[in-house]
């Protein structure tokens, strides 16, 4: 057995629900109906890397980061490829410069989506601390 299961059911034009365990998600490739399978990328990507540096912060560096809130911008070529990806993390913690490249170092090493993505794709990251 997987350790991860999932199914699709595509019935027409381009719309499909997608479980995951308990969990349904409707995507859709026009984007009319849910969102695309590059959004839900894009945003999968901001969760992990946002949780990853969370535990990242509070396992390597005992640092609560309070609310994170982090912001996800992609571009796509004229095949609909994504070509970059670029995050905008705003964290409630008030951490210096060393901190925030050790964070970043965490994220990177932890999240499991940065780790699948062909490295052309990792996401530069901006953060502002001592926001919201």
């Amino acid at each position: 057995m997987a350790d991860i299961e999932t199914t699709t059911v595509n019935e027409e034009k381009f719309h499909a629900l997608s479980r995951a365990g308990d969990f349904e998600l409707s995507i859709d490739a026009t984007g009319a109906e849910g969102p695309t399978p590059n959004e839900v990328l894009v945003a999968d990507y901001a969760s992990c890397f946002t949780f990853a540096c969370r535990a990242g912060a509070q396992r390597e560096l005992d640092v609560e980061l309070g609310k994170v809130e982090t912001a996800a911008e992609a571009d796509l070529n004229d095949d609909d490829d994504l070509t970059s990806i670029s995050f905008q993390m705003h964290i409630e913690a008030d951490l210096d410069d060393d901190e925030v490249a050790e964070l970043l170092e965490l994220g990177e090493d932890i999240c499991h989506v940065h780790d699948s993505l062909k490295e052309s794709l990792h996401a530069d990251v901006d953060v502002t601390t001592d926001a919201l």
